[in-house]
């Protein structure tokens, strides 16, 4: 098993991830994490089908997916995670997984947050309380990036946003 790319995407899997890095990449494995998405059907089965060709899907919790790292028990040989939010990262990491790279450029503005969002890049839309969690992470050993796609260059996320 060998994990191709973490990022945290608010859209989790879809035609910019998938075309741009699923494409290049070309994974046999795609785990979405996140534990509202695992628990609802309809939008498990609508990811399920985003997915390409022969590759194996699962959508769990942050729990779950310490629990398979931890355990190496990945499916693919060549495997894509993708955490929905920021705390799903967290959680996981809290749980026991090490995440040596997250590529971070998939913060999408949500018009019903109750936390102020700032702007500092194309899917960037970061609270204060992400920075704290950005933080952390970084404080655990996990490098940030930010990659909007496969076409632009990997620049450390401390360039768009200090945290």
């Amino acid at each position: 098993m060998a994990v191709e790319l973490y990022k945290l995407d608010g859209r989790m899997l879809h035609g910019q991830v998938l075309s741009t890095f699923g494409r290049i990449l070309n994974p046999d494995e795609f785990i979405v994490v996140n534990e509202e998405v695992a628990k609802d059907d309809s939008q498990r089965v609508v990811l399920e089908i985003a997915v390409p060709g022969d590759a194996d899907f699962d959508c769990v919790s942050p729990k779950t997916y310490a629990k398979i790292f931890q355990e190496n028990d990945y499916f693919g040989t060549k495997t894509f995670v993708v955490f929905r939010y920021i705390t799903d990262v967290v959680e996981a990491v809290q749980l026991g997984a090490q995440i040596p790279y997250l590529n971070a450029a998939g913060f999408y503005q949500n018009p019903k947050s109750a936390l102020p969002q700032t702007n500092y890049g194309v899917n960037l839309w970061i609270t204060e309380e992400d920075k704290k969690h950005l933080r952390w992470l970084e404080d655990h050993g996990v490098k940030l990036t930010y990659k909007v796609s496969h076409l632009t260059p990997e620049e450390p996320l401390n360039k768009y946003v200090k945290y």
